[in-house]
């Protein structure tokens, strides 16, 4: 386990034209939340002057931040160094015993070392600062259509703060009775060390929005953070179990754990050559989250979290942050009901420590069909808005009870459009039903699922329609069962 707390400071490119102020006030108005601390270091835009139809050339934004001394303001600002060139240690301190853990804690009274001295654990954090440079182009708006598009490319780079530079650091240090010599000395010492900039990744992504561009902008940035989470292997938490009934870890708020966020259980094995390696053994989700949001006194609670596949997981066993969307993707075919195929996305909206999970739902079914009669071709589009409740008496199997209320649109070719309101050509319904899944293999279920449906306040050509069409026994009846089989893939 050597996950280390990170901080980031944010660094929006500027283009020079009308869209800068907009990108940079949205992004400013973000919040990393707890996982991170944040680094505001003076330099929080740069310019470089190309199109905004396409991204900067990365080459290019690394020689600006060379230029700006990105590293040497990261530093200086862990260190609180003043015009002067005085510095002082306060904020590692501060930020290093917030970031300890209750093992850390423990060890020092057990080794009888004081509690004060593992703030010192702060320098390793700033060897974990990183920059996080956004670069917004390709800006599309259709004010009339209310369509607004723009994508980012976020760069990583992490501030390499080795031993050497910190102990040039430490001979640039400026003590009480320097004299103004020294101090002279010390202050063009420190001005002369370059603290180097590692790049680390780039990820690609797209905001949109039906309001403005500011809006978007703020959606793409919550793509490329939700990758970049992704692609920094230090930015995901790393914890070691400490119990299994139910799987409890000492990690939450502080290290921004939500409720249904998943994570990878690893265990560590020696190899017949004597290196260690880690295996996967499953996921999990986090169930109930403490909130930790406070120095760590040995005593802390620990958060529980539910298992969602792999091999038995034992005490010692390490979890390691990998998150997903908690989107699942059905797709169904039916026996019955208002649509022979149906397809289904669904949100993981809770989870609690036994498995039980609520579900936000939303179907799309079609039945679609040549008419006997003097139409061309009839189809009926339903969508359907619910929610569900699961239960897991085993882990792989799980029962759901759902509802959903959903509105049925008939669409008849051949027929002039007589009404150009849509409720006129459609009905309401209502759904109950039950599903029952099989995870075969994570993240793929199959499942068998009953429900019954009744429609009410049909539109006045929905029923005249759908009337004759029921004569030739394809219409919608007012109330029907159903039975649908299908696969339901989770990311």
């Amino acid at each position: 386990d050597d996950y280390v707390r990170s901080s980031i400071s944010t660094i929006v490119v500027n283009r020079g034209d009308g869209y800068d102020a907009r990108i940079f006030n949205a992004v400013r108005s973000l919040s990393l939340g707890e996982k991170f601390d944040v680094n505001n270091i003076p330099t929080d835009r740069i310019l470089v002057r190309t199109s905004r139809n396409r991204a900067a050339d990365s080459e290019q934004i690394a020689s600006v931040l060379e230029r700006e001394e990105i590293g040497k303001e990261i530093v200086s600002f862990w260190y609180r160094r003043g015009e002067n060139g005085e510095m002082s240690d306060e904020l590692i301190l501060k930020r290093g015993m917030y970031s300890l853990r209750d093992q850390e804690i423990l060890n020092s009274k057990v080794t009888k070392v004081g509690i004060s001295a593992l703030g010192e654990k702060g320098y390793d954090l700033v060897d974990g600062s990183y920059v996080f440079v956004l670069d917004y182009y390709d800006v599309y708006e259709n004010h009339k259509d209310k369509i607004y598009r723009i994508n980012v490319d976020a760069l990583v780079y992490k501030l390499d703060y080795t031993e050497e530079l910190l102990e040039q650091v430490y001979d640039a240090w400026i003590y009480e009775d320097d004299t103004p010599q020294v101090r002279a000395q010390k202050n063009a010492l420190f001005e002369s060390i370059v603290f180097p900039l590692e790049y680390v990744t780039t990820v690609k992504a797209q905001g949109t929005s039906n309001s403005n561009i500011a809006d978007a902008a703020i959606s793409a940035y919550d793509n490329a953070f939700y990758r970049s989470e992704k692609a920094v292997d230090q930015w995901r938490v790393t914890s070691s179990i400490i119990s299994t009934r139910p799987i409890k870890a000492k990690i939450g708020t502080k290290e921004g754990l939500k409720n249904g966020q998943r994570l990878q259980v690893y265990k560590i094995v020696e190899e017949r050559d004597g290196d260690l390696d880690s295996r996967k053994v499953g996921y999990v989700r986090a169930a109930d989250v403490v909130n930790n949001s406070h120095v760590a006194t040995g005593q802390t609670e620990a958060s529980s979290f539910y298992q969602i596949s792999g091999g038995n997981v034992e005490e010692g066993m390490i979890l390691k942050q990998k998150n997903d969307l908690k989107l699942g993707v059905t797709v169904a075919g039916a026996i019955g009901g208002y649509a022979p195929l149906e397809v289904g996305l669904e949100y993981l909206e809770h989870i609690n420590a036994k498995g039980t999970s609520r579900y936000l739902m939303l179907n799309l079914g079609v039945d679609a069909y040549s008419s006997e009669s003097f139409y061309d071709a009839v189809a009926y589009v339903n969508l359907g808005l619910g929610a569900g409740i699961a239960f897991r008496p085993i882990r792989p199997i799980e029962i759901m009870p759902l509802v959903q209320l959903g509105i049925d649109v008939l669409s008849v070719t051949g027929v002039s459009v007589q009404s150009n309101e849509t409720m006129d050509w459609a009905t309401w319904f209502a759904r109950a039903g039950a599903r029952i899944s099989w995870q075969v293999i994570y993240p793929v279920q199959i499942f068998a699922q009953a429900n019954a449906a009744v429609k009410f306040a049909d539109g006045i050509w929905y029923k005249y329609y759908n009337d004759i069409l029921l004569q030739e026994g394809r219409g919608h009846k007012p109330a029907v069962t159903g039975f649908s089989f299908g696969v339901k893939v989770n990311f």
